[in-house]
């Protein structure tokens, strides 16, 4: 087997000995991990032992995961399995990244390039615009992608009118919005594990996301569960919504191209459904653009701290009592 990647081999122990030092309080009272030192994949749940996890030769095995996606300014900061890792980069995370490609075309922000069909007069050419230091953008038409005497005529038309109507159309998006909000959620999910491990995510209440983040055709995890805006960026990490009714895990984190834009996604806490606390959201939402909600950030280490994980664990176990409906 070759050699373990220092820091995989330092992600498998740090989350494993969470699992350990939680199953050993009994905090986990359903769950028995298949080996003695074991990490649980947080997306399919598969447990790996330290020899499976780092064997790279494996058809499977414990893979970096980039939370947010490197191409967004993110980085490996945790471990999925291959099969996961695979699978939501083809399927899921390539759709954000092409959106936020295109939101920064669309603006014109420098440094962006896109090809574009733009009409003058009735006459349509190819194009390429290029977005330099400054706004300056520079439009570039070749005879090879034209019909050489429409590209004359278009010349001319721009040439003989003191203020020519330009109709600028960007190329067809090739992104699914379903599968966009499916990487916002993934990256919400995970942002979560990293911040608390094991310590409630394993609850059948998560199942929904996961089963989500592997069958992205599938309408399952509630739309309108993420937001984009000026959001506070020290916050970043996974801070926790205490406003009573809203109770629940707010990852917030920017995506980063040619600018940065923050984003924010919303993660159950307690037993009151989920659907209840985005519709909540949703309408104060569409009442007004800008509203404040109670949140605190959680900087304890609720991986190694035992006092800390518990302490936590009540508070939120004390949620879940207040949001449990009565018979």
């Amino acid at each position: 087997m070759p050699e373990p990647n220092p820091k995989r081999l330092a992600l498998f122990k740090l989350y494993s000995d969470n699992l350990t030092l939680l199953k050993g309080n009994g905090l986990l009272p359903n769950i028995t991990p298949k080996y003695d030192r074991t990490y649980i994949c947080p997306i399919c749940l598969t447990h790996f032992s330290e020899e499976e996890a780092m064997n790279t030769d494996a058809d499977n095995f414990l893979t970096f995961e980039d939370v947010p996606p490197v191409s967004l300014g993110g980085k490996a900061n945790i471990l999925t399995c291959k099969h996961c890792n695979n699978t939501c980069g083809h399927t899921i995370d390539v759709h954000l990244s092409e959106r936020m490609k295109e939101w920064d075309k669309h603006q014109f922000l420098p440094g962006t390039e896109a090809k574009v069909k733009i009409e003058v007069d009735k006459k349509v050419v190819q194009a390429e615009i290029i977005v330099q230091e400054g706004g300056i953008i520079q439009v570039k038409n070749s005879y090879k992608n034209n019909n050489p005497v429409t590209l004359d005529d278009y010349i001319k038309s721009i040439s003989d009118s003191e203020n020519p109507v330009v109709n600028l159309k960007f190329s067809p998006t090739r992104v699914n919005p379903d599968r966009l909000q499916i990487a916002l959620l993934k990256i919400g999910y995970l942002m979560t594990f990293k911040k608390f491990g094991y310590a409630f995510l394993l609850d059948s209440m998560y199942d929904k996301i996961r089963t989500q983040l592997l069958s992205p055709d599938e309408k399952i995890y509630p739309p309108h569960f993420w937001s984009n805006g000026d959001f506070p960026l020290e916050h970043g990490g996974a801070p926790i919504i205490t406003e009573k009714g809203l109770e629940c895990i707010a990852p917030i984190f920017p995506l980063i191209t040619n600018a940065t834009r923050a984003f924010i996604t919303i993660i159950p806490l307690t037993a009151k459904p989920i659907e209840e606390v985005i519709d909540t959201l949703k309408k104060r939402l569409d009442e007004t653009p800008h509203f404040e909600v109670e949140m605190t950030t959680i900087n304890d280490d609720n991986l190694r701290d035992i006092k800390a994980i518990k302490n936590f664990l009540a508070w939120v176990s004390k949620l879940s009592d207040k949001n449990t409906p009565k018979n």
